[in-house]
């Protein structure tokens, strides 16, 4: 593989004038010719990491996230990604498998590797481990009054579900949800649900799984089995995510109730697992599109324009997907 000495040579020219050319600096027109027959003619390709470190000037942008195996993430890693490139940054993915020390090797990483800047969604305590340096946006987490974070309206999003399932006709309704203590976005959906039903004076329950997720499907399956094992207990069933509410769904084709004749399911996120998948669970639709755009947009401000400025709060509308799950009114 050729390096900058074999351009060099080839073109008859000092290393460093090579290297001044690579990194836009101004050289003799005869000098640059030369060395841009050199570098095609020996297939040299200039090592963009070292050139960012001597310039500070990455074009590398961090973006960690818990997992990729859910539409949501995989659709918001896609759009991330589509607006960094417009602009002109390459997408560094870091995928932590919800480990902590994970999470942190790679903010480690991302320090010295000298990336512009991190985009985190992060269910673990990295204040810490944030300084001042290194810009960073937060997606669903408030991490501190410095660091700007972009979420969906998740309390307002988890009272539309309710209040769909309400208009539906549903007298009964169950939230089923997994004990995620530290993330944000699903204690909302709770708090909105809970707050719907009891204003409305609707008879409810929280189903809230504190098992790992690997067994979820599992325990969430036996529940339901044994829930509606002698009666229709719940006709209205609000999933925190649309990967739950596919579980539910999938467990009721055991069950001698249908949906959504006997029992409505509204799920959360909207997102697709391919362009042309067609949603059939009703949801909360996120703007997931939107999120990526804005959290770009904000880390590429307090990166490049202005350092120091405040902490903003962007929170997203959402809105219903009346698909195959609830009856239409």
């Amino acid at each position: 593989m050729a390096n900058m000495n074999d351009v060099a040579k080839l073109a008859k020219v000092s290393r460093g004038t090579v290297s001044n050319y690579i990194n836009g600096i101004k050289i003799k027109q005869a000098s640059a010719d030369r060395i841009e027959m050199a570098i095609e003619a020996l297939h040299y390709v200039p090592n963009q990491a070292a050139r960012a470190l001597k310039r500070q000037d990455s074009d590398l942008i961090a973006f960690i996230l818990p997992t990729i195996w859910t539409p949501f993430f995989a659709e918001l890693t896609y759009y991330v990604q589509l607006a960094l490139q417009k602009k002109n940054y390459k997408m560094l993915l870091c995928n932590s498998q919800n480990d902590y020390n994970l999470e942190l090797d790679y903010l480690k990483m991302a320090r010295e590797q000298k990336v512009r800047g991190i985009i985190t969604i992060t269910y673990s305590d990295i204040t810490p481990y944030i300084t001042s340096d290194l810009p960073i946006v937060s997606i669903e987490r408030y991490l501190n009054e410095k660091v700007p974070f972009v979420t969906s309206d998740n309390f307002g999003g988890a009272q539309l579900a309710a209040k769909e399932l309400d208009r539906r006709g549903a007298k009964k309704l169950l939230m089923v949800v997994r004990h995620l203590p530290n993330n944000l976005g699903i204690t909302e959906r709770i708090n909105g649900f809970v707050d719907y039903c009891q204003h409305q004076k609707i008879d409810f329950e929280v189903h809230l799984d504190k098992g790992n997720s690997k067994d979820f499907p599992k325990r969430l399956e036996q529940f339901l089995l044994k829930a509606y094992q002698n009666d229709c207990r719940y006709d209205g069933i609000f999933a925190a995510t649309d990967r739950y509410a596919e579980y539910i769904y999938r467990s009721f084709a055991k069950l001698n109730w249908t949906i959504p004749e006997d029992v409505q399911l509204i799920g959360f996120d909207g997102a697709k697992g391919f362009a042309s998948q067609q949603l059939y669970i009703s949801t909360i639709i996120q703007d997931v599109e939107k999120i990526a755009e804005i959290s770009v947009a904000e880390l590429l401000r307090i990166a490049i324009k202005k350092p120091d400025s405040p902490q903003q709060k962007n929170i997203l509308p959402v809105k219903f997907g009346n698909f195959t799950t609830t009856k239409h009114i």
